[in-house]
């Protein structure tokens, strides 16, 4: 059996590593970077401090954590009382616990009537993302031929559609296109609770709440999370996780190798024929790639194999990333006006729905927002042998920063950004900066060059309607295949989209295994 060469070694190739090995193919993972992970990895900081580089929380389909057995290769999750924690400038702080009734009890000390709203609004959720969850745990159809596999999804689709009844139907309806600010803004008063809520749905994208589309976006996070282990803290960092995929595909017969570029995609006859890689070529049967779609079809397959119309439309595909990334060491907890328990979840640091709107509008014009709102993790509360004793490893999420900055370059506005990102932190916890031992800042164009995401788009590409379903990347790619015979997508910018979960790379090895006759 001919190799099949898997571009990348993150979350997504290695998925697609094991899967292929356990239909008796031969895979072979080449990872650019030194180890694998992708954006899933564990990082030192400083000396003694280590961190999650890039995601937070790592998360993988529960059937696919199963499938490899995750847990016997070293996997193990931590799990924390609180969701989240977002503190409040001039008045009670909002906190969702992983037990409803004590957010009920606590939202209630900020307003009764959203502790009322909230178990409504949850059951809502969870009603109308469940009858997605079909559609994400599937392949998208392929709209010009429907064969009877995707008749069958949708079917399914469809009777949990119908099983909704006439007030979810309508929701999910309506929800869809609806910007996440007014989805929010009918179930809550509370603005911090607002925005608390709706931040999961702009994260990561060109959008604020007042974006159409971003209450999709928030409607298939919750989809993904009904399929996926919900997204924890891993002991030793979220690079544990990828360690263990990566120890669970080697166990299957797949073979890795690190430190190794793929630079050019080897074509013959109109058919993949291998790739060249540190500067020599490998035949292979096929081809995965687990990078972004630019990055594939733009940079590693020459033009002249893909049509002008299919370029032209990868071209336009729209992946202009609007996040950065802050890592800091600290010599002691941040004086946040909570208790370490409150801050073992998720940190929202942005005030109201006005106060990420505002954000936002900077980054539309290419600028980094003066007060960025911030998406914080604490990750040593929970698991302390990160740093030494005492000390803590703090991870934000910088909204906005976008990719393009108007008339400026990202390596003059690295410190401006570390400035204002402590500035925020020091509003919500005084005195910040001096606790910080060091400090790593990667910028949306470090995103590109570090962690090699194009655009430094960390879903590789957005998350617009335009985009997403049989349209993700573009038509003609929708089903992780390409134009290209024998070259398959696997990353995040194929269907499900870029939420961390496995569910790419277990599709597009289904897909590509059937092609190849195993």
């Amino acid at each position: 059996m001919s190799t099949v060469v898997i571009i990348g070694g993150g979350h997504n190739g290695l998925t697609a590593a094991f899967y292929l090995a356990t239909a008796g193919l031969n895979p072979l993972v080449l990872e650019q970077s030194d180890i694998v992970g992708g954006g899933a990895i564990t990082t030192e900081i400083h000396p003694g401090f280590r961190g999650p580089a890039l995601t937070h929380r790592a998360s993988v389909r529960a059937d696919i954590a199963a499938d490899m057995q995750l847990t016997r290769h070293g996997l193990a999750f931590i799990d924390g009382p609180v969701e989240a924690f977002a503190p409040a400038l001039d008045g009670p702080p909002v906190v969702v616990y992983a037990d409803e009734r004590r957010t009920v009890e606590a939202l209630g000390r900020v307003h009764a009537g959203d502790a009322g709203a909230f178990p409504l609004y949850r059951s809502a959720i969870d009603a109308v993302s469940g009858a997605l969850a079909p559609l994400v745990a599937s392949p998208a159809p392929d709209i010009n031929h429907l064969n009877p596999h995707d008749l069958w999804h949708l079917l399914l689709a469809a009777r949990r559609f119908r099983a909704l009844g006439r007030r979810d139907a309508y929701r999910l309806l309506r929800w869809g296109p609806m910007p996440v600010a007014d989805l929010v803004s009918e179930w809550f008063a509370s603005d911090a609770l607002r925005a608390l809520v709706a931040a999961p749905a702009i994260s990561g994208t060109m959008f604020g709440p007042r974006s159409a589309g971003s209450g999709l976006v928030l409607l298939l996070r919750e989809a993904g999370a009904r399929l996926a282990e919900r997204p924890r803290q891993v002991r030793g960092g979220p690079g544990a996780l990828t360690a263990a995929m990566a120890a669970a595909a080697r166990a299957a017969g797949a073979e890795i190798q690190t430190g190794v570029r793929v630079e050019r995609v080897l074509v013959a006859g109109g058919r993949v024929a291998g790739v060249v890689a540190g500067g020599r070529e490998m035949t292979a049967g096929a081809v995965v790639s687990a990078v972004d779609p630019k990055t594939t079809f733009l940079r590693l397959v020459e033009p002249e194999h893909l049509a002008p119309d299919f370029l032209a439309r990868i071209r336009n595909y729209r992946a202009a990333g609007a996040i950065a990334k802050v890592n800091l060491a600290l010599s002691a907890l941040p004086a946040f006006a909570a208790p370490s328990e409150v801050l073992s979840g998720r940190i929202h640091l942005g005030p109201g729905l006005d106060y990420l709107e505002r954000a936002f509008d900077h980054a539309k014009y290419g600028e980094l927002s003066g007060e960025p709102w911030l998406d914080v993790a604490i990750p040593t509360i929970l698991d302390p042998g990160l740093a030494p004793e005492g000390a803590h490893v703090l991870s934000a999420y910088v909204h906005y920063a976008p990719y393009r900055l108007r008339g400026g370059e990202w390596a003059a506005e690295k410190r401006p950004l570390l400035d204002r990102c402590l500035a925020t932190l020091d509003r919500f916890a005084p005195g910040i900066a001096r606790l910080v031992v060091a400090a790593d800042v990667i910028t949306p164009a470090e995103l590109e060059t570090r962690h090699l995401f194009h655009g430094g788009h960390i879903f590789h590409g957005e998350l617009a309607l335009d985009q997403l379903f049989s349209l993700r990347p573009v038509p003609g790619a929708g089903r992780y295949r390409s134009p290209l015979g024998g070259l398959y997508l696997c990353g995040a910018g194929t269907h499900p989209g870029g939420f961390m979960s496995g569910g790419s790379g277990r599709m597009a090895a289904r897909e590509a295994a059937k092609d190849l006759g195993a």
